[in-house]
């Protein structure tokens, strides 16, 4: 990969300064769009190892600012099979969406965080405590997972008001 990428100001947490984030990025002269483990700065004094980042923001994406990333880690995964998650999607809508772990451990652990107060129920901690790891792990599964959900949406809304026509 080269030394200067590309970001839209959306693809940027609150306050992304010295902190590790994962991060879409393009490559300036390829175009071509990565997912990378980066910290990322204002200042290139603050990195090890700074490559340029313009960050672009604004309705319409034309204000740039400079900002610089160290470079982390590289999505070297796997691509998203769609189909097999798409046939997963579609396999998975008339099922039950209960999960069973069976396992005395991990009902002890999400069990006493719901006794602290960390999360209303059971259920709740297991689904939010999922969620964060399937995100953080699995960046590129779950925005395609996002991406089908909002196309069978969308179809599904469209198909319906084609009917009254």
């Amino acid at each position: 990969m080269a030394g200067k990428y590309i970001t839209s100001e959306s693809n940027l947490p609150d306050d992304p300064e010295g902190e590790e984030i994962q991060l879409q990025v393009s490559d300036e002269e390829t175009k071509e769009i990565f997912n990378i483990r980066a910290k990322i700065d204002r200042d290139p004094d603050n990195l090890v190892d700074p490559d340029t980042l313009t960050v672009v923001k604004g309705p319409h994406e034309n204000t740039e600012e400079e900002w610089y990333l160290d470079v982390l880690e590289t999505d070297s995964g796997d691509p998203v099979d769609t189909e097999l998650l798409e046939s997963t999607m579609t396999a998975l809508e008339e099922q039950s969406t209960v999960i069973n772990t069976r396992s005395k451990e991990v009902k002890t652990l999400l069990q006493y965080l719901t006794e602290k107060g960390e999360y209303d129920s059971v259920s709740e901690a297991s689904r939010t405590i999922m969620l964060e790891y399937l995100s953080d792990t699995y960046p590129e599964l779950v925005s395609e997972y996002i991406d089908l959900k909002v196309q069978s949406e969308r179809n599904e809304l469209a198909n319906e008001l084609h009917d009254y026509k």
